[in-house]
């Protein structure tokens, strides 16, 4: 018991030396690097660029969409008369394959 007792502690007091180093000094604060100030010829030119990149992306893509294009609904293959031949007619096997099946039997035999 005693055993146990101490493995666990130290492994507690692992846990919290790992997690107390891991966040660095106490107090020290990182600041971002100074930001630069842009000329407004940059500023214009970096408008300009992203600009062109959008109207590239607008031609490219169909629709004229940008972004995630949603796939195109699914097509209905059958009309509903057509599901209700088609339906009609399953019946109609399911009825016939019951009236030639031996009497007393459920399903297909092995």
């Amino acid at each position: 018991m005693k055993k146990a007792v101490l493995i666990l502690g130290i492994a507690a007091a692992q846990t919290f030396a790992v997690g107390a180093f891991a966040q660095g000094e106490v107090g020290n604060v990182k600041k971002p690097p100074p930001a630069t100030a842009a000329s407004p010829q940059e500023r214009a030119a970096a408008r300009a660029e992203r600009k062109a990149e959008g109207a590239a992306a607008v031609k490219t893509t169909p629709n004229g969409e940008v972004g995630a294009v949603k796939a195109p609904p699914p097509a209905m293959s059958a009309s509903p008369e057509e599901k209700a031949a088609a339906r009609a007619k399953r019946k109609a096997e399911g009825a016939e394959a019951i009236r030639k099946a031996p009497a007393g039997e459920v399903g297909p035999t092995k």
